[in-house]
């Protein structure tokens, strides 16, 4: 089987990503399932380590779970547009909330795309495929 043949995410290969959820178990398999993609993938488990994993990884895709203890997604997409102007993650709520409020939330928040888990991994792979490359300013999502 080549490369191109196995099974799997099909993200873009080479992409950062930064994958931040509580739910360590969630994180970890996303994370291979990229990793799998060849994407390069770090992965936090709290709102503080996710900013600093942002600091340390300058990720393309973000993908960020909402309803965290420490520190919740909004923050954290909050601070990373603040205090990063310079650079324009794709921000994406991976999140449990679902409703149209907690959609406005997140776009107010920063976030480029509100995912509700389960999400389908082919809603994924477009969005990572649709965005691979391009760097959304603030402009473009409207802000």
């Amino acid at each position: 089987m080549t490369k191109q043949e196995q099974p799997g995410l099909g993200a873009p290969a080479h992409q950062r990503i930064l994958i931040v959820d509580d739910n360590e178990d969630a994180a970890d398999s996303l994370g291979m399932l990229l990793e799998a993609a060849e994407s390069d993938v770090r992965i936090g488990y709290s709102g503080r380590e996710a900013l600093r994993l942002f600091h340390e990884f300058d990720p393309a895709f973000v993908l960020l779970d909402i309803g965290m203890p420490d520190v919740d997604g909004y923050e954290v997409a909050r601070t990373i547009r603040s205090r990063y102007p310079e650079r324009h993650p794709v921000l994406i709520a991976f999140t449990g909330w679902g409703q149209e409020a907690d959609r406005i939330r997140a776009r107010v928040a920063g976030f480029d795309h509100h995912l509700v888990k389960p999400t389908d991994l082919r809603t994924l792979k477009a969005i990572l495929g649709m965005t691979a490359g391009v760097s959304l300013s603030p402009a473009d999502r409207g802000a």
